[in-house]
C-alpha cells in the first residue's frame, strides 16, 4: 500500500485538480469527513480510492487501477497474492503511462 506521506501527497493534489475537498469526494463517491479521515491517517485507502485518485491527476485510469491493486497485493502474505503483484508490476512495466487522454481526444 503507498506510504500515508504518498497517500497525502495524492489526495493534495487531486484536490487542487478537483476544486477542493468537496468536489474531489464527490468524484471519489467517498462522503468528505471519509476523505479527510483518510488524509490524516485515520481510514485507510483502498487501491479503488487510490486507483481513482491517479486518475483524477491525468493517469491512465487501467494503469491507475492495477498500480493500486499491486501495491496491495504485494503486502499480502499470501504467495499466490505475491504472484500476481509481480505479474501486475510486469504489465505495468510493458506499457507506458503517457497522457492517455490526449491520446483519446486525438482519435474521434
Amino acid at each position: 500500500m503507498t506510504t500515508n506521506e504518498g497517500l497525502i501527497f495524492l489526495i493534495n493534489e487531486a484536490e487542487s485538480v478537483a476544486g477542493g475537498v468537496r468536489p474531489l469526494a464527490r468524484l471519489l463517491e467517498v462522503n468528505p469527513s471519509n476523505l479527510l479521515a483518510m488524509k490524516k491517517g485515520e481510514r485507510p485507502a483502498n487501491w479503488r480510492i487510490r486507483g481513482k485518485l491517479r486518475a483524477v491527476l491525468g493517469e491512465d485510469p487501467a494503469h491507475a487501477f492495477m498500480a493500486a491493486m499491486a501495491e496491495d497485493l504485494e503486502q499480502s502474505e499470501n504467495d499466490d497474492e505475491k504472484k500476481a503483484a509481480d505479474g501486475f508490476k510486469t504489465m505495468l512495466a510493458a506499457f507506458a503511462n503517457d497522457d492517455w487522454r490526449k491520446r483519446r481526444d486525438s482519435n474521434p
